[in-house]
């Protein structure tokens, strides 16, 4: 029997597309790859993307021409009238198109309401039912492929071949993003150096503080190299900084103090974060969002794994020798949750505590050993 075809979802080349995206900075970095997708299938439609105001910080500029819509859900923005507002103001554009990556309600109110002629969105989103088509995540394995399959589903195969589907997220850097990092980055004298990003949303996915700062050192003494520990501007992230700083300093004889790390948290634009991060040899990151810029730069990437694992779908994606993830195998209670929590379910935490410095510094090798110096 032959196979049916596959019907056509789309009865027209949509003018105006929107797109919605306002989940954590990391979702929105892996949602780069999608973009890509969809201005390659798209060449000439007026593309629009709705994320956080960090959003729109990380992805200007971007190399697609699309438009940065910026939704401050959590401030000016939040509540039922800021949500009604944000709709009355996106139907102006009169969309013929809507992809819904997030899954919140919210998102799924908003993608629904823009009477669009097609609204594709995920079948584990609040309300689904209210999308025009859905489709199933549960199938693939990196948050990348997710999101591509929803364009997967509107298209034939010999359609699709426009598009390579590269699942490697991306980030343009501007000239003036170029300029504030080398001001930030000065005092190390052009010496490469290995970017640090300790802190996370997730108390449980830090690995603790004083790691960071022993391992520091012991690159320092091992391979002469100075780390740069990366942040945003929080009372949290520079609390983090700080212990990380205090750990070099309390295991670092009088010279090595002179190698201690340089600590830019909170001191530099998200923009000018990226270019930092894209001028590291490499990057130590707990799962959370720096360790997609840092793929999206094809920077390599250490990552330390916690309560979260591959499974779940956030993990570095570059190149097979361009990432390690360091994590606890054998522990059944892997994954605890999605996204980790404030304190170990289990209150052991072995997840984490069992990871020791010199576990992450052995995963260093292959980039910061003589061999590559």
């Amino acid at each position: 029997m032959m196979a049916q075809k596959k019907k056509p979802l789309l009865p027209h080349n949509p003018n105006k597309i929107v797109v919605i995206q306002t989940a954590f900075l990391g979702d929105i970095v892996l949602a780069t790859s999608f973009l890509r997708s969809l201005r390659a299938l798209f060449p000439l439609a007026e593309i629009q993307l709705v994320t956080t105001p960090i959003g729109v910080q990380i992805l200007t500029p971007n190399s697609w021409d699309i438009q940065l819509v910026s939704f401050d859900k959590r401030g000016k923005e939040k509540g039922p009238r800021g949500l009604f507002r944000k709709i009355r103001a996106l139907r102006m554009s009169k969309p013929d198109l809507v992809f819904c990556l997030h899954r919140s309600l919210r998102s799924t109110i908003l993608a629904t309401s823009l009477k669009a002629k097609l609204t594709v969105g995920f079948k584990e989103a609040a309300a689904s039912f209210l999308f025009s088509r859905h489709v199933a995540r549960k199938k693939f394995l990196f948050e990348a492929e997710k999101n591509n399959a929803l364009l997967a589903e509107l298209f034939s195969e010999v359609e699709l071949q426009r598009v390579s589907f590269e699942k490697t997220p991306e980030l343009s850097i501007s000239e003036a993003q170029a300029t504030e990092s080398e001001k930030m980055l000065e005092e190390l004298g052009g010496a490469k150096f290995v970017a640090m990003a300790a802190s996370s949303v997730w108390a449980t996915k830090r690995w603790p503080a004083e790691k960071f700062g022993e391992l520091a050192l012991l690159i320092v003494r091992r391979y002469g190299t100075r780390s740069v520990i990366i942040g945003g501007n929080d009372a949290e992230d520079k609390k983090i900084a700080a212990r990380v700083l205090a750990s070099f300093s309390s295991l670092a004889t009088e010279d090595e103090k002179a190698a201690a790390p340089l600590d830019l948290t909170g001191k530099t634009s998200l923009g000018a974060l990226k270019a930092v991060i894209a001028r590291a040899t490499l990057l130590i990151s707990n799962d959370s969002a720096p360790l997609h810029i840092g793929s999206a730069q094809q920077v390599p990437v250490v990552a330390i794994f916690g309560p979260t694992t591959k499974s779940l779908g956030f993990f570095p994606h570059t190149a097979p020798e361009d990432s390690i993830v360091v994590e606890q195998q054998g522990l059944s209670c892997r994954p605890c949750g999605k996204h980790g929590h404030d304190r170990c379910p289990l209150t052991h935490f072995r997840c984490m505590l069992d990871i020791s410095a010199p576990d992450v510094l052995r995963a260093t090798d292959a980039w910061l050993g003589k061999d590559r110096a």
